[in-house]
């Protein structure tokens, strides 16, 4: 499946890159966000050549959903462009995430950043590797050793969405002036390069308050195998797919730190 995953990403890149360099129309959807062309255009593509490598794999993309709505328990999850915002606006951030799952567990994981040629990706129990350009693949792991307090963590947001700076998404305003009070500094970083900076050692967490299950399918195999820890907003690890939220750190410890501080409570 990691085979077929890739071959996906790498067949769309070109087009991607073309797109993002020209595009400048987009769409409104129900939820608020926003579609173009290209978003469309890359998971009918995508959707294609994962047909035709596995013909009666179930599909679930952020564009065409799938049978079943918003979910799916074995199958392939898409999201063909993360971060249609930055793709649309120039900035180099945006990606193209696709996973597989099994019984509702992402077990293989894909992220590429087409604009900087840069591949993230992981099968289960196989390692997470990353690859700039044509370089050789190189495994990344955090070191267990890494016990940074919050108080000299950097920690990244995603956005100020479903917090206490702006109430106006979500079911809950997680409270992220106490992260900004309480860190040794804060960075707005959007969409799954947050996290992958926390795999690549960069940062030490990421947040991200409301996400869907094609935002998480691909990073949970490459953030775990990488060391990296992860739960949804208020701590849970269970069903984390459709858990609605991403919160990872370089360590138990700072996860801790930063659930008691967002949610107000211990854990």
């Amino acid at each position: 499946m990691l085979n077929i995953a890739l071959e996906a990403v790498k067949m769309i890149r070109p087009y991607t890159v073309k797109e993002f360099e020209r595009t400048k129309k987009f769409t409104t959807k129900a939820d608020k966000s926003i579609v173009t062309q290209a978003d469309l255009t890359i998971e009918k593509e995508i959707r294609n050549l994962l047909i035709s490598r596995k013909p009666d794999s179930e599909i679930l993309g952020e564009e065409f959903g799938s049978k079943n709505g918003e979910q799916v328990s074995t199958g392939w999850i898409i999201d063909p462009i993360d971060g249609t915002r930055a793709f649309l606006y120039g900035v180099p951030l945006f990606s193209t995430l696709i996973s597989y799952v099994e019984d509702n567990e992402p077990i293989v994981g894909v992220i590429s950043f087409p604009a900087l040629n840069q591949l993230i990706y992981a099968s289960k129990d196989s390692g997470c590797w990353f690859q700039n350009g044509n370089d050789q693949p190189v495994k990344i792991w955090i070191s267990s050793a890494n016990k940074v307090k919050l108080a000299k963590a950097v920690v990244s947001a995603s956005g100020i969405h479903s917090t206490t700076f702006d109430r106006r998404e979500g079911s809950k305003a997680y409270n992220l002036s106490k992260i900004f009070d309480l860190a040794r500094d804060v960075i707005f970083i959007n969409d799954s390069y947050q996290h992958i900076m926390v795999a690549l050692g960069r940062i030490d967490a990421a947040i991200d308050t409301i996400m869907k299950p094609w935002d998480i399918a691909a990073l949970i195999p490459c953030l775990r195998e990488a060391g990296v820890v992860c739960s949804d907003m208020n701590g849970s690890v269970t069903n984390l797919l459709y858990g609605g939220s991403l919160l990872t750190a370089s360590s138990q410890t700072l996860l801790n730190e930063l659930i008691v501080q967002l949610n107000g409570r211990d854990v």
